[in-house]
């Protein structure tokens, strides 16, 4: 789906900010994938369409979401996509991936209360060897 906006075109770092992809990867994908061309002006300077947003959208989406590597990520932007079962494997090994940040999360929650915890009775013992002494 095209960004949607009144402007024609924009700079690499219009799209840059608009996309959350660095410059210099921009430029990268550039040379990878033929799909990605965007025109020049007079200077000799980037100009970005809807269109070409749009692209950087779904190779970023390609990439970083689903996780596949550049050359599989540029046979499916070509259409050349390949085996449905490769795919299911990227999807299972992502939301392997989803799932362990989720458990590292949880465990470090667990471990902010017990330390809570531990410092909470650390006072109450010095409190009481107070009243004792």
């Amino acid at each position: 789906m095209p960004f949607e906006s009144n402007k024609s075109y924009y700079s690499i770092g219009e799209v840059s900010k608009i996309t959350g992809v660095p410059a210099y990867l921009l430029r990268y994908w550039e040379r990878f994938f033929k799909e990605l061309n965007p025109g020049r002006d007079t200077r000799d300077n980037r100009r970005y369409t809807n269109k070409d947003i749009a692209m950087t959208l779904t190779i970023k989406e390609l990439v970083y979401e689903k996780g596949y590597k550049l050359e599989k990520a540029s046979e499916i932007v070509k259409g050349g996509a390949g085996d449905s079962d490769s795919d299911e494997r990227v999807e299972e090994i992502m939301k392997l991936r989803k799932q362990m940040g989720k458990e590292k999360k949880d465990h470090v929650i667990a471990h902010q209360r017990r330390k809570e915890l531990l410092q909470e009775i650390k006072g109450d013992i010095e409190e009481i060897l107070r009243m004792l002494g």
